[in-house]
């Protein structure tokens, strides 16, 4: 595993996405000590109700969980809590330290987190990430309004609580790092909607003033914080809303770092900021996935020729500028215990293999099919490239449907309406081989858009989740990674690195595999 990168001469790595910038002023704007970065507008910065990774960035800087992950190696840490603990995989207890507070003052303890969780879990309020909370005993009564509160949650002591999970869950320990499981004080209860523009957390930095919508979110740093206390007196996330603006300013000296350079400017990067330049793995990769219920993509072999017929070498050198890495297999490398290369030859270019394979499986009906995607990202360059590619290769004719919104076509597919091949892509919650498997391919999960079910597939996920041996768990979940390759339901495309560039402002900028800056580290000159 490639560990993050360390840059030195730096600033914050935040997720610049989608595109005009809003946020405008330079570096020396935000003040001594301070440090300014670039992030589109975010959907939420409640812990349970944010939708992008921009979201998670600035929830990450203002809350701190229960575990976080080391930024080499992505092993867990304890951080509030004092131990996690459990003897079967489903009955868990979880003791907190001393000397955590929120930003007002008030102390973390265990009812801040049985609070949150079940004000997350419970849908009259509306939180996206609800479904996280799926595991604990009693959510699908809570879901379907049969109840109020988790009866799996239960606080023994104000630094003392247990859960009780629906079924074994081996995985459960790194699961209480995603942020949505972060604690809320009780003044986020009386007024969700208030609190949403002005959160109040228990992280390394703190609220300055309110959320100023398509502008900026600005933050101090909270020196009463109980973990590794930031280095920067502040930073200033600005709002962009698109990539280009924040990468002129970038370039004028206006901005701190910028993560996410647009493709466009990918090949020209390296050499306008040279050692300011940066390229780190992340866990997030891209599919190319198959309605199963269509005709056209029930033969395994056929999906296999397909994969056979695509060069994503060729791909990720001249559209993503080596900034894709050609996948070998459902699980990126970065996470610990990923199997190395399990996909072989069925993920390697060979059009003279793929014809082969697919005219021995008796091709696709009406010899063509379509590929869906969205246009709002970096989509359709690289969609159409495979298109032509697998045309090619086939000798058939793949066309492409483009969706103006990722949305439009999450929705359709969430609700079973495409019957084309689609685009797709997955970024862990937390480092394991298990959350490449069960969140898009269960039959049970909402994103398996694919319509995918095995047996023994599901029979080895099981079997890992009760695993109480962390490398037997490993080994099971390879095992089902193994079946899902032989049937090869998405083709597994490419890992993503994060690809940014900061200012000469800033050192020790730290980005992890989740695409996250760590503030905390962040040194401004």
């Amino acid at each position: 595993m490639r560990p993050p990168r360390r840059f030195t001469a730096g600033v914050v790595l935040l997720a610049v996405a989608l595109l005009a910038a809003c946020g405008t002023g330079g570096p020396k704007g935000s003040g001594p000590g301070r440090f300014s970065a670039a992030i589109p507008e975010p959907s939420s910065l409640l812990p349970a109700n944010y939708s992008e990774v921009f979201g998670a960035q600035v929830v990450s800087a203002l809350f701190t969980q229960l575990v976080t992950f080391d930024p080499e190696t992505s092993d867990v840490t304890l951080a509030v809590a004092k131990s996690v603990e459990s003897e079967d995989n489903r009955n868990w207890t979880v003791e907190l330290k001393d000397g955590w507070t929120f930003h007002n003052g008030d102390p973390v303890t265990a009812h801040s987190f049985v609070n949150a969780w079940n004000f997350a879990a419970n849908p009259k309020n509306a939180q996206l990430n609800s479904y996280v909370f799926d595991r604990i005993d009693g959510y699908d009564e809570v879901a379907d309004g049969r109840a109020e509160t988790l009866r799996g949650l239960k606080v023994v002591s104000n630094s003392k609580f247990t859960i009780r999970l629906d079924k074994q869950f081996s995985q459960f320990e790194m699961l209480l790092g995603y942020p949505a499981f972060s604690p809320l004080p009780d003044v986020a209860f009386q007024d969700p909607k208030a609190f949403n523009e002005a959160p109040i957390g228990n992280g390394p930095l703190k609220m300055r003033g309110t959320w100023v919508h398509d502008e900026s979110i600005k933050l101090d740093r909270y020196d009463d914080y109980a973990g590794t206390p930031a280095k920067a007196t502040g930073v200033d996330f600005r709002i962009y809303q698109e990539f280009t603006a924040a990468y002129n300013d970038l370039l004028a000296g206006n901005l701190d770092v910028l993560q996410s350079i647009p493709n466009a400017n990918l090949s020209t990067a390296r050499e306008q900021f040279d050692d300011r330049y940066f390229q780190v793995p992340s866990g997030r990769m891209e599919y190319l996935g198959f309605p199963l219920k269509n005709e056209k993509f029930a033969n395994r072999d056929v999906r296999k020729a397909i994969s056979m017929a695509v060069d994503r070498k060729s791909v990720t050198k001249a559209i993503f500028q080596n900034t894709r890495t050609p996948a070998t297999g459902y699980v990126p490398p970065v996470v610990p215990g990923a199997a190395r290369n399990p996909c072989g030859a069925t993920c390697r270019f060979d059009p003279a293999a793929a014809k082969a394979l697919f005219e021995e499986a008796g091709g696709i009906e009406g010899n063509s099919f379509t590929i869906g995607y969205s246009v709002d990202g970096d989509n359709k360059e690289w969609v159409e490239a495979v298109a032509h590619q697998i045309s090619d290769s086939l000798d058939i004719d793949v066309a492409t449907k483009p969706y103006e919104k990722l949305s439009i076509l999450l929705d359709d597919l969430s609700k079973g309406k495409v019957d084309t091949a689609f685009r797709t892509a997955w970024t862990f919650y937390f480092p394991s081989v298990e959350n490449y498997l069960t969140p898009i391919f269960r039959k049970s999960s909402g994103e398996n858009f694919s319509g995918y079910y095995d047996a023994d597939f599901e029979r080895l996920l099981d079997e890992g989740n009760a695993a109480t041996d962390p490398e037997v768990a490993t080994q099971k979940y390879n095992e089902a990674e193994r079946v899902l390759l032989d049937d090869m339901p998405y083709l597994p495309m490419w890992y993503q690195e994060t690809a940014g560039a900061h200012s000469k402002r800033v050192s020790d900028v730290v980005v992890d595999p989740f695409r996250r800056l760590h503030v905390e580290n962040v040194v401004v000159s």
